[in-house]
């Protein structure tokens, strides 16, 4: 079986990792309107720490998420800054922390 959080994913791998684990649609590229997929997955664990709202495995999500920095910066698929639905800031400039890293 391969690990996901240890060997590097393509776009394509990193997607289709990412939607099966989540029960809904989301877009996959930043835009003006919806948080990405990517985004969904680092909000819920940063603001709830738990899976919910139809995502499922959000701490391994967020560690390869964590992993795959680069690659969701490259690919236009992580928001610059991110916050929860009240307004508090989760991340800025790329940046969300590693509280979700296996110990």
């Amino acid at each position: 079986m391969r690990c996901y959080t240890c060997d590097p994913l393509n776009k394509d791998e990193l997607i289709a990792k990412l939607q099966s684990n989540y029960d809904d649609d989301a877009p996959i590229e930043v835009n003006d309107e919806h948080w990405t997929l990517a985004d969904l997955f680092i909000r819920q664990w940063l603001n709830n720490g738990c899976d919910g709202f139809e995502m499922v495995n959000v701490k391994k999500m967020f560690n390869l998420l964590l992993k795959h920095r680069q690659l969701l910066i490259d690919n236009n698929m992580l928001s610059k800054d991110g916050r929860n639905n009240m307004g508090f800031p989760l991340w800025k400039n790329y940046n969300f922390d590693s509280r979700g890293e296996e110990e």
